[in-house]
């Protein structure tokens, strides 16, 4: 396993835990080292970000409709939000 280091700027202010727990990768790191261990061509780099992006996107999405349906919330609610104004009122000068 590699260390990483990090610039002093940022290890100042750590505790010695905090800068070991920094350096381990965990088991998804690591399969993912693992996995990625050739060189790849800029093509598959960008199919690669491309997959990971989609999964991330679904998972934000999967999230976003379970809170909708657990607060009740509907399109119409969406459309006055868009459409109210909540931003602080200044006084007159």
């Amino acid at each position: 396993m590699t260390t990483r280091t990090f610039p002093q700027s940022i290890v100042i202010g750590l505790k010695i835990d905090e800068m070991e727990q920094a350096t381990k990768l965990n088991s998804m790191q690591l399969f993912m080292v693992k996995i990625f261990d050739k060189q790849l061509i800029s093509t598959q780099e960008t199919e690669i970000k491309q997959l990971l992006s989609d999964y991330f996107a679904k998972q934000i999405d999967t999230e976003t409709d379970e809170i909708w349906s657990e607060k009740g919330l509907s399109q119409k609610d969406l459309d006055d939000a868009l459409l109210s104004h909540r931003r602080t009122k200044y006084k007159d000068q």
